[in-house]
């Protein structure tokens, strides 16, 4: 029995699959990993399932329905373990290590916001804005509750996602989070709104603040 360093039952699998030539019945398998194979064909078809392995039907032996067999798919599995945050705290230290690092971000977060432009809604310039980042922010799991006052509302956001890289990575991330701001404002009431995003005003949240501009401002 060949003995298997995984960390899942579904790389075991995969793992015996990709090994062999062709396919494989599921007492073959089951043979090879040590389990009943009534598990095995269950395993076996969330693979299929996952679109990760496909059955074949196998060779007849004498009366009866040929045996099912399984054999792998190619391609890695999409529904695997997923390291986001790696991802996005290498991003971070590179641009906090250059000298426009900030300006980098800034740009980057409002070309997002130009590229996936929120659903057009009716309102007044200052409304659009309002609705479009509450709407795409809240989206993101930034907790984000509005109130309004005249030509003024305030936009606040009771979560950061990234929060446990804002210790070594601030200035990245809320440049970044100030481009998506400014960005969506842009995209949602153009140059009539102004938007501002301050970071950590008070320890347990950031704030948006949008002001109508005059015609003369804009």
């Amino acid at each position: 029995m060949y003995i298997w360093l995984v960390t899942s039952r579904r790389t075991a699998l995969r793992q015996v699959l990709h090994r062999t030539t062709g396919a494989m019945t599921a007492q073959q398998v089951a043979d090879e990993v040590g389990w009943p194979v009534e598990t095995t064909r269950l395993h076996l078809e969330e693979l299929v399932g996952a679109q990760l392995a496909e059955r074949v039907p196998g060779a007849p032996r004498g009366r009866g329905r040929p045996p099912m067999t399984y054999r792998a798919t190619i391609g890695m599995d999409t529904t695997g373990p997923t390291q986001y945050r790696l991802l996005a705290g290498l991003l971070a230290r590179t641009l906090r290590d250059r000298p426009n690092g900030r300006a980098l971000a800034r740009d980057a977060g409002q070309a997002w916001a130009f590229e996936h432009p929120t659903d057009a809604v009716d309102g007044a310039p200052l409304t659009r804005a309002t609705t479009a980042l509450t709407s795409r922010f809240g989206a993101h799991e930034f907790a984000p509750t509005a109130t309004r006052t005249g030509d003024r509302a305030d936009i606040t956001l009771w979560h950061c996602p990234f929060l446990d890289l804002i210790a070594d990575y601030g200035d990245v991330i809320c440049s970044l989070h100030d481009g998506m701001v400014d960005g969506i404002t842009r995209v949602a009431a153009g140059t009539s709104v102004t938007a501002h995003l301050t970071a950590f005003p008070r320890p347990d949240s950031c704030r948006i603040t949008l002001t109508r501009r005059t015609r003369r401002e804009q």
